[in-house]
């Protein structure tokens, strides 16, 4: 009855998730907000190009490719939104106001397709010849633009009306923003720079010195494989039935709070609630019965840890890179990915970014260290070679995202989370390798928002 059971639970959850996971290969790529907003940082960053003491450091950032590489992402976007004109016109008002900096006609005939914005006509009447200002322009244009675009279209309408003075101060201001956006920018491109050189040339390192050690000894859990496919089965099926749980019960509390804050609590709760269901699940299956099983989760501080887990984490970089760019190069547009992207970038207040980081930083990488690298590694290294063990829960623990366009990148990390584990036989390398990646991506989208 049990075998009879956990089969027609791997085919419910085979059916239920692999439709949600080739759904996912119609949605728009979430990530997409993050790039929009990464050229929309670095045009604003333009207003310093004047600066004699910056221009070497602006050329670091690509001074001369920013504005032509906007162009086309806000092109490809509109295309994108053609059958969504409400999500489209907003687009279609920034690519006008990058076009004005090529080709005025273009622009003018962009913003015909906006209609249903009031700065599409305000700002069409500003570019006419010879320019026709309407009635409440600035304030509109103040109310629906930001960063570049606001600076670009006010700067057009002083320059018309020949207001110096409100002309200075606007410059004034676009000045103090970009310093500061600059700044920002120059961590979120270095820094990843830097790692993924060092990265590469420790995975070099590493691959050549692996050569000359002794094979870790093999995995010999007590649990059988038959109970790691439970295990894997009944959690999936747990993370899909309460995640249809979840959405109603945070539609309904999103009702009666919807700010950011809001958003990081209900992140942080739901997370909450599908850790303790696999908690419970190994506890159940493992735990419970098979007393002696708690000490092969390790959490030790093994000699060396610290120096696995920034080195995993380094690694992680060059490799995660390209396993993104050849997802990107399969799936082009769609592929869904991670909503918590926009919410975490516009995370301002220091409390709502706390939240975001216990569950991103702490809650996740536990979790998920436990029971992928814990369990599902574990169990399978009992079993198969090691290789084929490290690429099956690395798998397994990318499908668990469910998005088409992760997946790839994902299961590349988590080949380096198993290896570690395999040979720190600690799960706490793991662990911080997955604490710095989250962490770091939380900085970086914080970086990219907060401006």
């Amino acid at each position: 009855m049990r075998r009879l059971l956990l089969i027609l639970t791997t085919v419910l959850v085979v059916l239920l998730g692999g439709r949600l996971l080739w759904a996912t290969l119609s949605v728009p790529q979430t990530s997409k907000k993050v790039v929009l907003t990464s050229h929309d940082r670095q045009l604003q960053v333009l207003a310093l190009r004047t600066d004699p003491k910056l221009r070497g450091a602006l050329q670091l950032l690509g001074e001369t490719q920013i504005l032509e590489e906007a162009i086309d992402a806000y092109r490809a976007e509109s295309l994108a939104l053609a059958k969504d004109p409400r999500r489209r016109a907003p687009i279609l008002i920034k690519l006008g106001l990058l076009e004005t900096e090529t080709s005025p006609d273009r622009a003018l005939k962009t913003w015909k397709q906006a209609d249903l914005t009031p700065a599409a006509p305000i700002l069409a009447g500003l570019w006419k010849s010879p320019p026709l200002i309407l009635p409440e322009g600035e304030a509109i244009l103040g109310e629906q633009l930001t960063g570049w675009y606001r600076s670009q279209a006010l700067t057009r309408l002083y320059t018309v009306q020949r207001r110096t003075d409100a002309l200075q101060d606007l410059q004034a201001d676009d000045r103090t923003q970009a310093l500061e956006i600059f700044s920002r920018l120059l961590v979120v491109q270095l820094v990843p720079l830097i790692a993924t050189v060092l990265g590469s040339i420790l995975l070099l390192s590493w691959l050549a010195w692996r050569q000359f050690q002794p094979l870790p000894p093999r995995w010999q859990v007590p649990w059988s494989i038959e109970t790691t496919w439970e295990g894997v089965v009944y959690w999936y099926a747990l993370f899909l039935s309460l995640s249809v749980l979840l959405s109603q019960l945070g539609a309904i509390l999103k009702s009666a709070r919807s700010d950011a804050l809001g958003v990081a609590l209900l992140n942080l709760f739901n997370y909450g609630v599908l850790s303790g269901a696999g908690i419970t699940l190994l506890y159940l299956l493992i735990w419970r019965p098979l007393g002696e099983s708690k000490k092969w989760f390790s959490y030790q501080f093994v000699a060396g840890w610290w120096r696995w887990g920034i080195g995993g984490w380094l690694v992680s970089f060059p490799v995660v890179i390209v396993f993104s760019a050849l997802s990107q190069k399969l799936l082009g547009d769609g592929g869904g990915g991670n909503s918590l992207l926009e919410s975490i970038g516009d995370a301002k207040s220091p409390l709502v970014q706390l939240v975001f980081v216990s569950a991103l930083s702490i809650a996740a990488p536990l979790f998920e260290e436990t029971f992928f690298r814990g369990f599902v590694f574990a169990g399978l290294a009992s079993r198969l070679s090691t290789p084929q063990a490290i690429v099956t829960s690395a798998g397994l623990f990318a499908l668990a995202h469910w998005s088409a366009v992760e997946f790839l990148p994902l299961a590349a990390l988590g080949i380096i989370l198993a290896t570690v584990y395999h040979y720190t036989r600690s799960l706490l390398p793991s662990i911080l390798i997955h604490a710095l990646w989250n962490g770091g991506t939380f900085l970086f989208l914080v970086l990219l928002g907060n401006s």
